[in-house]
């Protein structure tokens, strides 16, 4: 899955390893069905994957690839440990303030806004939280859904997903 990439960006897909490459393509931030062929490339400060992205082969950089793990609700849990139902007066700020409670800070965790801002029944938005200090799990996709009352966002739902490093079994990294 495509992680780390912010919701008015792309993940390109080049011709070969590097950023010098041509671009062949241009991967969506929340994409989920790349297919790994097999091939990596290290460079002097980065590596490089080989992946097929609907029927195009090419490479990107691994800092934003990932194996998505299970999800779980986990919105009684955030609730219980925030002593609230945590609110915030735009959908954003709900957002941040979310993804805040899942990152580190030793080391510390980039926060990225992967989807625009949502809106129905329920407001909704998803963050990327990367870089939890655990070569197993390399962060969480945050998937928070909000109901909107007087000029203010209040969690409805947190849904995370598991974004593991070196691959998954029976939805959990390992």
């Amino acid at each position: 899955m495509v992680i780390g990439v912010r919701h008015d960006d792309v993940l390109n897909l080049r011709a070969g390893p590097g950023v010098g490459q041509p671009i062949e393509d241009e991967i969506p931030p929340t994409f989920d069905d790349l297919v790994a062929e097999g091939n990596t490339r290290e460079l002097p400060s980065s590596f490089w994957l080989q992946v097929d992205f609907e029927g195009t082969v090419g490479w990107v950089n691994m800092t934003y690839v990932g194996y998505q793990g299970d999800t779980n609700d986990d919105t009684a849990r955030l609730i219980s440990e925030l002593g609230e139902r945590p609110s915030a007066a735009s959908m954003t700020a709900l957002g941040e303030l979310i993804a805040e409670q899942y990152a580190s800070d030793e080391p510390e965790s980039d926060i990225v806004q992967v989807t625009p801002v949502g809106s129905g029944d329920l407001s909704e938005v998803t963050y990327d939280v990367i870089g939890l200090g655990d070569d197993a799990v390399r962060g969480v996709r945050l998937h928070v859904f909000a109901e909107s009352s007087g000029g203010r966002f209040s969690l409805r739902t947190v849904e995370v997903t598991l974004i593991c490093g070196r691959g998954v079994d029976d939805g959990s990294c390992v």
